[in-house]
């Protein structure tokens, strides 16, 4: 629970200062790379899971956010017993949602010679530059 509760509470603030499509679009990015799981059908779960919430809370006022970090606690719970590989993930979901996404522009400047230049982003394993 110490990692759950904090990643419900930046989920929940998440959503209420982005929105929620821009918090969905983001977690299920960086949850789809964890996994492997096609983005969209994590997108589609995490819908679900938005609309359960909405509809517990709509009629609790100024509760209604408590109510919803509750919400979102179970639900990361239940998660994390599923893919015990997004541990990471929840444990740093504060980062995660407010990190630049990928739709970010980066400006890079080169002042040289290059023969080849490349710009990456979100790296990782099996990756090989150069003559094979």
């Amino acid at each position: 629970m110490t990692v759950v509760l904090p990643g419900a509470q930046s989920l929940v603030t998440a959503i209420l200062t982005d929105g929620w499509t821009h918090v969905r679009t983001a977690l299920a990015h960086r949850w789809s790379r964890q996994t492997r799981e096609p983005q969209a059908d994590i997108e589609h779960r995490l819908d679900a899971a938005h609309t359960q919430a909405s509809e517990m809370t709509a009629d609790h006022g100024d509760g209604g956010q408590a109510l919803q970090q509750a919400y979102w606690a179970g639900y990361l719970a239940a998660v994390l017993a599923e893919r015990p590989a997004l541990l990471d993930l929840v444990r740093d979901l504060h980062g995660t949602l407010t990190a630049p996404d990928s739709t970010t522009s980066v400006q890079n400047t080169n002042s040289g010679t290059v023969t080849t230049l490349v710009q990456g982003r979100d790296i990782s394993g099996g990756i090989t530059f150069g003559a094979p």
